[in-house]
């Protein structure tokens, strides 16, 4: 790969400010939000980032950066490349997000309407779900249960890209129980309108199911993001440029997360992420390489005399002569010729791409914008730039559920207690026998003392004694047993009120299983943007 330090940047010191990273922790009250930086310089940052994507000045597989970042937006937004506009970009999975995530979408529909732009949404439909089950809150016996849903059939750590879309059966038994789960908030949730979009209409995948459901609520609230794939608008100039500039990139890689791991106090080599190896001289990138059914398998490449070979971990899946690896358009159609197989970026390649090559400002999450640090600094390592700024956007809302409020001080208590009921069960047990059964447990207790003073106690007499104590504590316990399962009892209950509240209080639940007017509190709790002026968009 061919790239260019350089020449001329906005410096460091003259940036706006950006995210306050000590701040960046999840809300925690309902309908509390998070958004850093401040709203009102969101519009500040976007300016900043697109006067700085103007000064850079480096080749990316042999073509100018800006070149290539036309290229790029061309194929990601169609017509806002074309006009120039400022594109508000964020980005998920596909599967059911929580509130917390779809705050971003609002505010990225904000900003982009403030600064006459787009906002676009990078479905990583690439990423492999852990599982496909959505939790849904019902309520049982006065108290928060979890009920699990099955969405969809996957198999072992297959790509959300392949998928299929539910069947008319299977879409409507989910809708029908979440239905059940939920109850009456079922009718004033936005599922109604999640289920009526999800059940109708053709897809090719469940993918493109879950985003026309998603964008029909969206469109009833007022949001309008563009929807793009990662699948669909991958490959490019930018793939060209990791495979032949693959071992400058891995070193790149290696380094930026070497110098977070120290600045971060992480010891693991592993955390967040693992180096890249080379093996055989192949080299390791920061890409999956894998074919429908199957695991994704990290992307080794070769570069040789003869031209380059793609390795799918140790096995060979193609063999590209020099001639046709060496431009963009050739290579493009070898890689093509792979089918079934397929290529992605891993997390920080996915997030370089998007906000160096399209975006003008992407909105992270708390999670993504923590770990995007690495990026940055492998963006100042393999392009010699300074990075363009990010933001991060977050909320909590929690459902409306029962709630005990009870203390985890109460539950620490009670088991304090039925520890002590064991060792002094004379403080619980209330019975006309235990005088003369207490009365031998004092004599006991001060023969032990005496026999501690002494300058060499007999081992055998102390745990004689301590054998007699026992016998005692479990013959006063025997008088009211009662006692102690009714103190087992209340403990239990105590655990089984806080596993419902933690339930209640989860922040994780699908952001349209909770009521309109929620969701609507949320919008008008998240701070609006300032607009951008037309001579601010460069």
């Amino acid at each position: 790969m061919s790239t260019r330090p350089l020449r001329c940047c906005i410096p460091v010191s003259s940036a706006p400010a950006g995210i306050d990273f000590s701040a960046l922790n999840a809300p925690t009250e309902h309908a509390q939000t998070l958004v850093s930086p401040r709203a009102d310089r969101l519009h500040v940052i976007v300016e900043s980032n697109r006067t700085l994507f103007q000064s850079y000045d480096f080749l990316v597989d042999g073509k100018p950066f800006r070149d290539v970042r036309e290229f790029v937006r061309r194929q990601v937004v169609g017509e806002c490349a074309s006009a120039n506009v400022p594109i508000i970009a964020t980005g998920h999975q596909p599967d059911f997000f929580h509130a917390g995530v779809w705050a971003k979408h609002i505010v990225a529909d904000r900003l982009a309407k403030a600064v006459g732009g787009c906002a676009a949404d990078l479905v990583v439909d690439h990423d492999a779900p852990k599982q496909t089950v959505l939790m849904v809150p019902t309520i049982r016996d006065g108290r928060p249960h979890l009920v699990r849903v099955e969405y969809a059939e996957h198999g072992f750590h297959e790509a959300f890209e392949f998928l299929p879309a539910s069947t008319t059966s299977q879409a409507a038994n989910l809708v029908s129980e979440l239905r059940d789960a939920l109850g009456s908030g079922f009718d004033s949730s936005m599922l109604p309108t999640f289920a009526q979009a999800y059940q109708g209409g053709h897809h090719a995948t469940w993918v493109d199911q879950a985003i026309t459901a998603r964008k029909a609520i969206e469109e009833q609230m007022g949001i309008r993001l563009i929807q793009r794939r990662t699948s669909d608008i991958w490959y490019g100039p930018f793939l060209g440029a990791l495979l032949h500039g693959a071992e400058a990139f891995a070193d790149a890689h290696n380094r930026a997360l070497i110098d977070y791991q120290r600045a971060q106090g992480i010891k693991s080599p592993d955390r967040p992420v693992a180096r890249l190896q080379s093996v055989d001289g192949a080299v390791e990138t920061a890409m999956w390489i894998y074919r429908p059914g199957q695991a994704r398998c990290r992307l080794f490449v070769a570069n040789e005399k003869d031209g380059m070979k793609l390795f799918a971990d140790g096995e060979l899946v193609s063999r590209i002569p020099l001639a046709r690896s060496q431009h963009c358009s050739t290579l493009a159609e070898e890689l093509d010729q792979i089918k079934p197989w397929v290529i992605r970026p891993r997390a920080l390649t996915l997030t370089m791409w998007a906000r160096l090559f399209w975006a003008d400002l992407f909105i992270h999450g708390i999670g993504g914008a923590k770990y995007d640090r690495i990026t940055d600094r492998l963006i100042r390592n393999f392009f010699g730039v300074e990075p363009p700024a990010m933001a991060c956007v977050s909320a909590t809302l929690h459902m409306p559920l029962p709630r005990s409020g009870t203390d985890l001080a109460e539950l620490s208590a009670s088991d304090r207690c039925l520890r002590d009921i064991a060792f002094n069960p004379q403080r619980y047990v209330k019975h006309p026998a235990m005088a003369s059964l207490v009365e031998q447990k004092e004599k006991l207790i001060a023969e032990s003392k005496r026999l501690r003073a002494e300058r060499n106690p007999s081992r055998r007499a102390r745990e004689q004694i301590f054998a007699d104590i026992r016998s005692l504590n479990d013959a006063i316990n025997a008088l009211q047993p009662s006692r102690r399962t009714e103190m087992q009892t209340a403990r239990d209950q105590l655990e089984s009120a806080i596993a419902a509240d933690r339930i209640a209080n989860r922040r994780e639940f699908f952001f349209a299983m909770h009521p309109r007017s929620d969701l609507q509190l949320l919008l008008d709790r998240l701070p609006s943007v300032q607009q951008m002026r037309p001579s601010d968009i460069v």
